[in-house]
C-alpha cells in the first residue's frame, strides 16, 4: 500500500511532501516519492524533501508516472499543481487527471498543508458512481476521532443515474422532516466499520463556492471527490473551480 509523491522541484514541492506524508500516515500507507528527468538533467536532492528518499528516473514524465501506477502496491499519487489553475496545472498533472486510475492527492501552494487530519469534506450529488469518493475515505481513512462531512448541494438540477439519491425538492420548508433523508442517505453511501464520525451536512447553491465555504468554515484538512477525468464539453467545472480555489488539499477519486 503506496502513496507515490512525484516531486519536480524539492523547494516548490515542499508542502506537498508535507501534506503527502500526513495523508500516508493518515491511511497506513508507505510513502514513496520519485523525480522524473529528461534525459541528462539534474538530479534532486533527498535532503531538501524532509528527508524522504527520492527515487530518481529518466523518461517522459506523465507516462513513467503512468507506468509505476499501474504497479499494485500504488493506490494513489500525489502532485503539485502549479500557479493558476486550468492549462497552468502543469502540464504531468494534467496528463494524469486526463486518464487518472488511482486517486490523485492535488496541493497547490498557498492551500492549507495537512498536516493532521481529523475532518474531511466528501461532496456527494446522490449519485452512485458519485459515491466513490465515499467509499474511497471510508476504506482508507475512517477512524475514531475522525469526522467525514458528507455534503449534498442541492442546485437546479438532479443526477439521473440509476440508484440516486438526492434530497428531496423541498428545501426550504422549516417544517419539512430532514432527519428521515438525512438518516438514509448516510446509510445509502457509508458503511465504514471503523467508528468515525458522519456527518450529513445540506447546503443549496453553488457546488464549488458552497464546497469551498463548507471546507474553509468546517477547517476541514481534506475534500475528497469523485470524478470522471475529463473537462471536455464542459464537465468537470466543479474539479477545475475548486483547483483554483480550495482552501485545503484535494484527493480525487476515480469514479465508478
Amino acid at each position: 500500500m503506496t502513496l507515490l509523491i512525484a516531486v519536480a522541484d524539492t523547494e516548490a514541492d515542499r508542502e506537498l511532501v508535507v501534506s503527502a506524508r500526513c495523508l500516508a500516515n493518515a491511511a497506513g500507507w508507505d510513502a514513496r516519492a520519485v523525480h522524473v528527468r529528461e534525459a541528462g538533467g539534474p538530479e534532486l536532492d533527498s535532503a531538501d524533501a524532509a528527508g524522504l528518499e527520492i527515487v530518481d528516473l529518466e523518461g517522459d514524465a506523465p507516462a513513467e508516472l503512468a507506468r509505476l501506477v499501474g504497479n499494485s502496491d500504488v493506490d494513489a499519487v500525489a502532485l503539485g499543481l502549479r500557479s493558476g489553475a486550468g492549462p497552468s496545472i502543469g502540464h504531468v498533472t494534467e496528463a494524469l487527471m486526463a486518464g487518472f486510475s488511482a486517486p490523485l492527492l492535488l496541493v497547490r501552494h498557498g492551500m492549507r498543508p495537512l498536516t493532521t487530519l481529523r475532518r474531511l469534506v466528501v461532496p456527494l450529488e446522490g449519485s452512485p458512481s458519485a459515491s466513490a469518493a465515499m467509499r474511497h475515505a471510508d476504506g482508507a481513512l475512517c477512524a475514531r476521532g475522525r469526522e467525514i462531512v458528507m455534503l449534498h448541494v442541492v442546485t437546479g438540477s438532479t443526477p439521473d443515474e440509476r440508484g440516486s439519491f438526492p434530497a428531496p425538492r423541498i428545501v426550504d420548508q422549516e417544517h419539512y422532516e430532514w432527519s428521515a433523508w438525512q438518516d438514509e442517505f448516510c446509510m445509502r453511501f457509508s458503511q465504514c466499520p471503523e467508528g468515525g464520525r458522519h456527518r450529513v451536512c445540506m447546503r443549496v447553491g453553488d457546488p464549488a463556492g458552497t464546497i469551498v465555504k463548507e471546507a474553509r468554515e468546517d477547517g476541514a484538512e481534506l475534500i475528497v471527490l469523485s470524478w470522471k477525468g475529463s473537462f471536455a464539453e464542459g464537465h468537470g467545472a466543479v474539479v477545475k473551480k475548486l483547483l483554483e480555489t480550495a482552501p485545503c488539499p484535494l484527493l480525487i477519486v476515480p469514479a465508478g
